[in-house]
Formats: C-alpha cells, sequence, structure tokens
C-alpha cells in the first residue's frame, strides 16, 4: 500500500512538472512569437513559434489563435499561387481553423473564406468547402461581407454535381442546385446586385440537362418572389432566360411564368435577354475536366468544348476540340468537324479545286458519322472536274488531310 502511494506522488510530481514545464515553453514560444509578430513583422517566423506553442500551451487562448490565423493569411498573401509554399502554408491555414473550433473558438465569420480555401487546396475538398460555406450562408446570409461568396459557395455545389460518380447521389445533388437557386435568388433579391443574380443564372443553366429541370423549378419559383414588382420581373426574367436557352418554351409551365411576366411588364417580351453565350461556359468547362479523372467524362465535357466552340464561330478550334472526341459521341463530334471543315472552305485551299475538295471532305466526315452527307457532297468537285486536274490525290492544308480522289476516302490525316 505504501509503494502504491509513493507511485501515485511520483506521477502527481512528474504530471505537475510536465505541466510546469510546459507552461514556461508556453510562455517562452508565446513572447519569441510576439516579438517576431510586433517588432520586425517576420510572419513566417511567427507562424512557425505560434504552431509550436499551439502544440504546448495548455491553454492557447482565443486571441493567440486569432493571431494565428491572421499571419498565416497574410503569409499566403505573399506568396506565388499554386507554388509549394502557397499550398504547404493553405494546409497551416485550414490546421489552425480546426484546432480553434476544436477547442471552442469557432467564428461564424471565418465559414465562408474557411469552406473557399478548402476548396483551393492542392487537392480540393469540395465537400469540406460545401459544409462551412453552406453554414456560413446560413449563418450570416444578408451580412455577408462580400456577395461573391454566393457564387463560390454554388460554384463548389455545382462542383460536387458534376464530379458525382453515383446516379443516385448525382440525382440528390441536382435537387438540391436547384433548390439552392431559388433560396439564394431570395437572398440576392433582399440586398444583393442583379449582377450577382444574373451570374448565378448562368451557373444553374450548367446543371439543367432537361426541360423536366425547369419544369420542377417553375412551382416554388413563383411562391418565393420578392415583392417589389421591379425586383419580381428581374426574378421572372432570370428563370424566363433559362427555358429559352434550353429551348424549353413549349412547356405549359413557360406560358405560366410568360403570364406572370406579363402581368408586371407588358412589354417584357419585347425582346427578352439574349441566351447564355455558349463562350462564357468553355472556361468552366476547361476547368472541370482538369479536376475529373472520369475518362467519360472527360469525354462529355470536350465534346461540350467543342460544341460551344462552334456556336461561338471559332471553327478551327472546334474542330480540333471534336477531334479527340471518343466513344457514343464520336459520330456527333465528326458532325462538327464536317460543319467546321464545310464553314470555312473558301479560304482553305491555293485554287477554286481545292478549296472545294473541303466539301469532299466534310462530305466523307459526315459518312464516317452515318448521316446523310448529300448537301456538301453536292457542293465537292464532281468526276468531271477531277479528271481536268489531272491528280489522283489532294491535300487539304488547312486540315492535314491528304485525300483519294477516286474513292473520295481520306488516305492519311496528319496531327492538327
Amino acid at each position: 500500500m505504501l509503494r502504491l502511494s509513493i507511485i501515485l506522488l511520483f506521477i502527481l510530481y512528474f504530471n505537475q512538472l510536465s505541466f510546469t514545464q510546459d507552461n514556461r515553453e508556453c510562455a517562452r514560444l508565446i513572447k519569441v512569437t510576439s516579438s517576431s509578430f510586433a517588432a520586425t513583422e517576420n510572419w513566417k517566423e511567427a507562424t512557425t513559434f505560434f504552431i509550436k506553442a499551439e502544440a504546448v500551451c495548455p491553454q492557447f487562448g482565443k486571441d493567440n489563435y486569432d493571431r494565428l490565423l491572421a499571419c498565416v493569411q497574410i503569409v499566403i498573401k505573399t506568396l506565388e499561387e499554386k507554388s509549394d509554399d502557397y499550398y504547404a502554408y493553405l494546409d497551416t491555414l485550414m490546421f489552425a481553423w480546426d484546432k480553434a473550433e476544436e477547442n471552442g473558438h469557432y467564428d461564424p465569420v471565418d465559414d465562408m473564406s474557411r469552406g473557399y480555401h478548402y476548396s483551393i487546396l492542392k487537392t480540393p475538398d469540395y465537400e469540406k468547402a460545401d459544409f462551412y460555406m453552406s453554414r456560413g450562408i446560413k449563418t450570416q446570409g444578408t451580412e455577408l461581407e462580400d456577395e461573391v461568396y454566393i457564387l463560390l459557395y454554388y460554384y463548389n455545389l455545382y462542383s460536387l454535381w458534376y464530379l458525382e460518380q453515383d446516379v443516385e447521389e448525382k440525382e440528390v445533388l441536382k435537387k438540391r442546385c436547384l433548390s439552392e437557386y431559388l433560396e439564394l435568388s431570395k437572398l440576392i433579391n433582399i440586398h444583393y446586385s442583379s449582377n450577382t443574380q444574373s451570374t448565378l443564372t448562368k451557373y444553374v443553366a450548367h446543371v439543367i440537362t432537361s426541360c423536366n429541370d425547369l419544369a420542377y423549378l417553375v412551382t416554388p419559383y413563383l411562391a418565393s418572389l420578392p415583392e417589389n414588382n421591379a425586383d419580381k420581373k428581374t426574378a421572372l426574367m432570370n428563370l424566363g432566360q433559362l427555358f429559352i436557352a434550353h429551348q424549353c418554351e413549349d412547356l405549359d409551365v413557360f406560358d405560366q411564368l410568360a403570364d406572370s411576366i406579363t402581368t408586371y411588364d407588358p412589354y417584357a417580351f419585347d425582346p427578352w435577354p439574349d441566351p447564355i453565350p455558349c463562350s462564357e461556359r468553355i472556361p468552366n468547362y476547361k476547368e472541370l475536366q482538369r479536376e475529373t479523372s472520369d475518362e467519360v467524362k472527360k469525354n462529355e465535357i470536350q465534346y461540350s468544348i467543342a460544341d460551344c466552340y462552334l456556336q461561338k464561330g471559332s471553327y478551327h478550334k472546334a474542330y480540333t476540340a471534336a477531334k479527340s472526341v471518343t466513344g457514343e459521341l464520336k459520330n456527333k463530334a465528326l458532325q462538327i468537324q464536317a460543319i467546321c471543315v464545310a464553314a470555312t472552305a473558301n479560304s482553305c485551299g491555293e485554287s477554286t479545286f481545292e478549296r472545294k475538295c473541303n466539301y469532299l471532305y466534310a462530305s466523307t466526315l459526315m459518312r464516317q458519322a452515318g448521316v446523310d452527307d448529300s448537301k456538301y457532297d453536292a457542293m465537292a468537285p464532281q468526276l468531271e472536274s477531277v479528271y481536268k486536274n489531272q491528280s489522283e490525290t489532294v491535300v487539304l492544308p488547312c486540315w492535314g488531310v491528304t485525300i483519294d480522289l477516286a474513292t473520295r476516302e481520306i488516305i492519311s490525316e496528319a496531327d492538327h
């Protein structure tokens, strides 16, 4: 019994000694850190000592967590974006926020920034970004200092939906994207700018894959309109723009929407806003393509990029993008290539004959796609012209393609 008591006394003594040593080391590190922080403004050094102090201080305190967070964020602003140091300090920032909340020093003001930084890590954590930004929207609402966080939150949610592989979960996320569009629209109408609403509408347009998606929006949207008539019209026109952009004007619910719009402005349809330009989607498509490892998704995005370039009139870019599309979308991509070749025929080739041979190539691409090629075939050189040319093949310099004039087939095709 005496031996047990002695052992317990030793344990208590060494625990107390350890606690005292920790307190001394804590005090020393805080003192050194304060010196770096105040006198030299050496933020990196201050960050290092703050991290060491946090590990040994029994009570680190909110003020010290705030100073640590401030130091790290200042350092990040001085670093080259996407450098190794930049990403390392982002990780440190996440660590500091997590430790502060873990120790009871949660600040709702940090949520939006915290979520955003999770989305720009070297390996983005979109789920954590969604958690914090969603919490921030709920707790701050119209008190957000910067409304751009509304768009960052929605874009992150969109990324979750786009990258999701499970069919059922993807549908759940789609419904959430549509519902959040309605909720955020109400928030924007109360307090924020029409430009933010316009950008939000452009984002939701990427989520909508069918007219049924739009039909799902109408009833709750009409039930949640702002009180001011001018704001009501703006909100309704935003939704109407989506119907037009996706060619869903034939739905009965569009008539319901149109009736609601003309209630507030009889001349609202003269004219409707232009549909969302596809060219604005290309940067988003390319970013998502870089982020996904799913080859099927990459291929779908590649086709969307080619289609957008075609709508934009960037025919050579559309052709190049479409050329690398494979699988089920290959035939549709071949049609894009054919359209691009035909659209630029008059500027490709030194002679009239060579320029007409572009239509021959366009016709061949349409046949490969399994669709009617008669339109382009009729514009291509006919047999009489081929004989007069006294050549067995023709090279189309714009596309790096050599065609056999007798068989009207592609002999060789260089990378283009």
